[in-house]
């Protein structure tokens, strides 16, 4: 066995690690000056540490290639696994003690399947094919989520060496530049990724590994002692670090990403590991003590923070700066224990017990395998929860109205008609708010009237106007014109219809979305829906539900987390403290959609006003349950208890309209 090639500590590297898990850190965190985010290019750190990682493999392959015209690969496993696998599998362990306490038995379920994919080291495709987007408020409640970049890391580790041995035999002269092409030839595939999926190519490795082969370049120049040679080479390393800077600034949620634009933060980092020299401010502006010492312990930090963060968001509340100060605090005192105690001594174990080592962790890797599988035999662990807490949370209203072609939410065509043989035709349009009505609407008509369900997520009725990505300006696959076509054919088939209008209203008026609308004629996209309505209005009855009160909380996290175990103490508490939200905070957050909505008129026009239903005016609260009787499935939904209060309400217009005559 030869002996173990060791690198040359560079402490500047340390120094770009601090700025990348920080920069990662601040991100996760929401941090805002006013209402502007700071560093929205955050996320930019992941990219760092690839750069970063590509180099120090490369160099630590290729120094050892050298010197022994061979590579070693169980040690070189050995290393990346005692590097990577201890503070991870520890991290894991201990999160499962924050998950049983914060996560709903849904969540649990989720979080335990991350688990397998994240020690397995594929959560990159399990986030990816889990429909999550990384910077969705979704995305930050999925303790496991960081790991993806892991996964990106393992994937490549896996393959380098092999990879490195092949070009090197081959091709040995021109070792600098076939890295080259294949990194073109990876920066272009990553480039189409992002165009036709922005989602994919932010988690695909494909799209990641010419970041990562950058890095590998710079190790190559280095140990083949050739360096690029530039006038002003000495301001190359300042002018690296504002790149990275500015991109940490100027990247937002709506970049395309990983693009050309990708090559700024990228180019940067290259510039600065390449030229710095110990002479250059820039070096000791990396080298400063705090920075040195954040970058020792920044994959420990990178570990902690985002489960950390995830589980604080879990509890159900908004974070309050103080709290978020809070848990800046707690990220980096288990940083530094997971540092000291976990990370640093496993890496000075010796190849010689490598075989000890892999026994523990594999015992490690079966019983956390173990655990993930009992958490899905068990349903998340439901019995966790209170009874009537668990009922509401298996509801799942958006898959409790089906036909013989399956769950009618969110079709593009073939939308669910029931009871055809009826003469009255009632319309149920909008998105998942009025989805969550279907079920309640379907069991009061009691087989009277034919009902046709046309409600798909975050698509509201708007006929003539187009909703594209802002990434790749695409369509919505499921707010396609076409589909929207279909929808207005089956509305004109048959006049003197009733169709329900509804919809989360404040998502897509007088807002900024997360989206781009382009109406058909030159008017504003709540104009063209007063268009279409007033349209819908000379041949039918229109029943416009107003918006929903939203809560600033998740109620079924509140209740789960702050409700005493005890049946009886958990209906005295829910009696004695009742979760109710500002009823002005409704009117503020709707105040130009409900003024807009009052000045449309007309005969045939009926409309819903869901705060009569949920909230007292008078005393400016609006309710979210009456004891155990939940309203709310989440900030945003109505429960099934919350969607029948509202159907009824709904229900007894649709009477109305029906006893009266020559209405049309």
């Amino acid at each position: 066995m030869s002996n173990q090639i060791k690198l040359n500590y560079r402490p500047e590297i340390d120094g770009l690690r601090a700025i990348a898990v920080l920069s990662v850190i601040i991100y996760h965190l929401e941090i805002f000056f006013g209402e502007e985010k700071i560093l929205t290019g955050g996320f930019l750190g992941v990219d760092i540490f690839f750069v970063i990682s590509g180099y120090l493999i490369t160099l630590l392959i290729a120094k050892e290639f050298l010197k022994e015209q061979k590579i070693s690969l169980l040690n070189f496993y050995f290393r990346r696994a005692k590097r990577i696998l201890p503070a991870l599998l520890f991290m894991i362990i201990i999160t499962i003690f924050f998950a049983w306490t914060y996560l709903t038995p849904n969540n649990f379920l989720q979080y335990s399947n991350s688990i397998f994919s994240s020690i397995l080291f594929y959560s990159n495709y399990f986030f990816y094919f889990s429909d999550l987007v990384y910077n969705s408020q979704n995305s930050l409640l999925k303790p496991l989520l960081h790991t993806w970049s892991l996964a990106v890391e393992e994937q490549f580790y896996i393959l380098f060496p092999l990879f490195f041995i092949f070009i090197y035999k081959f091709i040995k002269e021109k070792l600098i530049i076939s890295f080259l092409y294949i990194l073109i030839i990876f920066f272009f595939l990553a480039v189409l990724i992002t165009a036709s999926n922005s989602n994919l190519g932010f988690y695909s490795n494909f799209s990641r590994m010419w970041e990562i082969l950058f890095g590998s370049i710079l190790a190559i120049l280095e140990v083949k002692e050739k360096k690029i040679y530039f006038k002003f080479e000495k301001i190359l390393p300042t002018f690296g670090l504002l790149l990275v800077i500015f991109s940490l600034f100027y990247f937002d949620n709506n970049t395309i990403h990983p693009s050309f634009l990708t090559l700024i933060p990228v180019i940067g980092v290259f510039l600065i590991i390449h030229f710095i020299n110990s002479n250059n401010l820039i070096f000791k502006i990396l080298t400063f003590r705090v920075f040195s010492k954040i970058g020792l312990w920044s994959y420990s930090l990178y570990l902690w923070h985002f489960p950390i963060f995830a589980f604080a968001r879990n509890r159900g509340k908004s974070l309050s700066d103080f709290d978020k100060l809070e848990l800046l605090g707690l990220t980096f005192i288990l940083s530094i224990f997971s540092y000291y105690l976990i990370e640093k001594p496993f890496r000075k174990i010796s190849y010689k017990h490598y075989k000890k080592f892999f026994i523990f962790i594999i015992l490690i890797l079966i019983f956390l395998c173990t655990f993930s599988f009992y958490s899905k035999k068990n349903n998340g662990f439901e019995d966790r929860v209170h009874v009537f807490l668990k009922n509401s949370m298996r509801e799942n209203l958006w898959e409790k109205v089906s036909d013989e072609s399956g769950p009618c939410f969110d079709r593009i065509k073939n939308y669910c008609n029931f009871n055809k043989n009826q003469k009255q035709r009632i319309l149920l349009i909008g998105d998942s708010h009025s989805e969550l009505l279907s079920f309640s609407l379907l069991n009061n008509f009691k087989q009277k009237y034919n009902f046709i369900s046309m409600n798909r997520g975050s698509c509201i009725y708007l006929p003539n106007v187009e909703k594209k990505t802002i990434k790749e300006n695409k369509e919505f696959h499921n707010c396609t014109i076409d589909s929207k076509i279909k929808i207005e054919k089956e509305i004109n088939r048959k006049n003197n219809s009733i169709i329900i209008l509804g919809g989360n209203f404040k998502e897509h008026f007088f807002t900024k979305y997360d989206w781009k609308y382009i109406a058909s004629e030159n008017i504003s996209i709540e104009e063209s829906f007063k268009k279409s309505v007033l349209k819908l209005l000379s041949d039918n009855k229109v029943i416009l539900i107003y918006p929903i009160p939203s809560l600033d909380f998740n109620l079924q996290k509140r209740i789960m987390n702050e409700l005493p175990k005890s049946t009886f103490k958990a209906t005295y508490y829910l009696e004695k403290n009742p979760y109710t939200t500002n009823y002005k905070m409704y009117l503020n957050e709707n105040d130009k959609i409900l003024s807009f909505f009052n000045k449309i008129k007309h005969k045939n026009l009926i409309k819903i006003f869901p705060d009569e239903i949920f909230c007292n005016k008078s005393e400016n609260i609006c309710f979210s349950h009456e004891g155990k009787n939940l309203y709310y499935s989440d900030p945003q939904h109505l429960s099934l208890s919350g969607s029948e209060m509202l159907s009824n309400k709904i229900f007894d217009e649709i009477k109305k309209i029906t006893l009266n005559k020559g209405l049309f």
